[in-house]
């Protein structure tokens, strides 16, 4: 993804979908970051957040793992503003529609002017967890120190358990105004013994040439003198 960078202001996802691996590239106009006056690549925010305009059948398709049953049924009301199976029962006068509330959760026509898609917001953000560390003594009567997080137990053999905060990337989906699904930590993050700290938000991305101006691809900076570079060569 780092070459394809170099082309222009890309921003793509890597992560797993459905148990796999995979990446995507992200529409820059509809996503936004932490931007830190040094901040060179995204992954190394704080912060992101990416809106998508997707229909139900694919918000359900692609998350499934992530909600539960009646959060489909909350995705159709969003779009019919009827509720599926709460309805209730009628009654002698027949008042059964003043017994519907009805509520409209997104506006059908945003964006792609779609009355099927909701709008989805997918949030990572950097938190933190605390983790100890466990001195024991092996067998040998070497030190061994190991990392342990916050339901570690003592068991009595410790020498020592010093207690410490690291960087953890949690995520978390919101559809419509109200549907909030999929708030946990990142699942498939990666953790370095030599740096524990060294956390990467699941959206890559470069920003160039930033400074007090809006983000320049390198290619961008290079035309000016490409252009040049054309226009000498064609008067010798």
């Amino acid at each position: 993804w780092k070459d394809a960078l170099i082309s222009g202001n890309e921003v793509y996802y890597v992560g797993v979908q459905n148990g796999d691996p995979y990446m995507e590239r992200v529409n820059p106009l509809f996503f936004s970051y932490d931007k830190s006056p040094d901040l060179e690549f995204i992954e190394d925010g704080s912060w992101c957040c990416r809106k998508m305009r997707l229909p139900v059948a694919e918000v359900y398709d692609r998350y499934y793992d992530k909600k539960k049953k009646k959060d489909l049924n909350k995705l159709n009301e969003m779009l019919t503003g009827k509720p599926m199976n709460d309805a209730g029962e009628k009654d002698i006068v027949d008042n059964f529609g003043s017994s519907i509330s009805m509520h409209i959760y997104d506006n059908p026509a945003f964006d792609q002017k779609s009355r099927y898609c909701v709008n989805v917001w997918h949030c990572c953000w950097k938190s933190f967890k605390k983790i100890y560390y466990v001195t024991v003594a092996d067998e040998t009567g070497t030190m061994q120190t190991e990392i342990v997080d916050e339901t570690y137990k003592k068991i009595g053999n410790e020498i020592s358990i010093e207690p410490d905060w690291v960087i953890e990337v949690w995520e978390g989906y919101r559809a419509g105004s109200d549907l909030y699904f999929g708030i946990q930590p990142l699942e498939y993050q990666h953790v370095s013994l030599d740096n524990p700290n060294s956390q990467k938000l699941p959206y890559c991305g470069c920003v160039c040439s930033n400074t007090n101006s809006k983000p320049r691809s390198l290619v961008s900076i290079l035309k000016p003198l490409q252009y040049m570079y054309i226009v000498l060569w064609y008067r010798l």
